[in-house]
């Protein structure tokens, strides 16, 4: 059952608009959130990333900090310019190119969306030749560069731009929305540190909210070549990622144990599956599910590389990045709630626990030692060639 209070925080949060560069009203929200709780901290670098830090009560001794990171953008538009009542609008992200010609979308300019049609498409090699370019960022499905959409009123050029569906709604269980990544695990976070602000629990943690992810990891990337985030920390990215085969909506979150570039740190992984086994103890409607995620790479591979220990969770996800393979149109993505509400209670015991995170594989020694004395004796009595 979904709490009152989470409820509450993701119906606030996940209409808001958002584009790569365009993260303001998010942004803008999770500054009021901590600055209406005592507990947290908010610090902003010269990205626009934001870093809150949780702390309450005792903190025990030798835990190195946690960061929980998410990204606050969804693939999506920026308005450019304006010519009679057609608008230039750049596009950023990656969705399959004719998923765009005749595609409803709406911009959000001077605090209203202004909806609109595409009309037509700015490939990416006319940009690229008019640049001297020839490497594509994304291969051979290559979104446009931008798009020329007949709009109902002007558009603020810098506007954010999404396709056009209505607000969020939660029917059977199911959240369908105009974004889900990531902006419903930037959700789950937020519910982590509510909850753990209201029930003043002790413990501290950390929480990274990126920009421009879906453009290549931009704020990730610059925040870590500027060492801004814990030397020490062990990161645990969220996402919401593609659900591939053998994984289910409603089974549980991911515990992610890499992409499709590279594999997470073992170590990191362990600690939060080990944390997970916990929680299934103590809670029997927890469940979790554990997995390989290689539809896309995550910005876990951005933090494994510059030398963070760090691992992923991330919510199964129906029409990845608005595309709906089945029906090929734009859909609204869709997650289930119970998923949602198992990650969040996730979240919260990673911060909770008293197992001390040490590098190596935390319950993995155990059990293996458990093992090795079972069947040590049985391999020495019958060893080949004892009477």
């Amino acid at each position: 059952m979904l709490d009152p209070a989470h409820l509450d925080l993701l119906e606030r949060f996940i209409d808001l608009p958002t584009a790569p560069f365009a993260e303001d009203n998010g942004l803008r929200f999770i500054r009021d959130f901590a600055a209406a709780r005592r507990p947290l901290s908010l610090k902003q670098d010269r990205y626009g990333n934001l870093l809150v830090r949780y702390r309450a009560g005792r903190i025990a001794r030798g835990k190195r900090p946690i960061v929980f990171a998410g990204h606050l953008d969804h693939p999506g538009f920026l308005a450019e310019s304006m010519s009679d009542d057609v608008l230039r609008a750049s596009w950023r992200g990656w969705v399959r190119p004719e998923y765009f010609r005749g595609a409803s979308v709406r911009f959000w300019s001077d605090g209203a969306w202004a909806p609109g049609t595409i009309q037509d498409i700015v490939p990416v090699e006319s940009a690229e030749k008019a640049a001297g370019v020839s490497a594509r960022s994304f291969g051979a499905e290559s979104p446009p560069e931008a798009v020329l959409v007949r709009v109902a009123r002007p558009v603020t050029p810098g506007s954010p731009g999404m396709w056009d569906f209505p607000d969020a709604q939660i029917e059977n269980g199911r959240l369908r929305a105009r974004a889900c990544d990531d902006v419903v695990g930037v959700a789950a976070i937020l519910c982590m540190l509510d909850e753990l602000c209201r029930k003043r629990v002790a413990g501290e943690c950390y929480v990274f909210f990126t920009r421009a992810e879906e453009v290549g990891f931009a704020g990730a990337l610059a925040a870590v070549a500027d060492r801004g985030l814990p030397r020490k920390a062990i990161i645990v990215a969220i996402e919401c990622s593609k659900a591939i085969a053998g994984v289910s909506l409603g089974a549980g979150p991911i515990l992610r144990v890499g992409d499709k570039a590279t594999v997470f740190t073992p170590a990191a992984t362990a600690f939060c599956q080990t944390v997970a086994e916990d929680l299934a103890k103590e809670d029997s409607e927890f469940r979790f599910q554990r997995k390989l995620m290689d539809g896309g790479t995550c910005e876990s591979t951005v933090y494994c590389h510059f030398g963070y220990d760090a691992t992923g969770l991330c919510l199964p996800l129906l029409n990845y990045h608005n595309m709906d393979l089945e029906r090929l149109r734009i859909a609204p993505e869709e997650i289930d709630m119970a998923d949602f509400e198992n990650l969040v209670k996730w979240f919260i015991a990673i911060v909770r626990t008293k197992r001390k995170y040490d590098g190596t594989h935390p319950g993995l020694d155990e059990r293996l030692q458990s093992l090795l004395k079972r069947h040590r004796r049985t391999l020495i009595d019958t060893r080949p060639g004892v009477a």
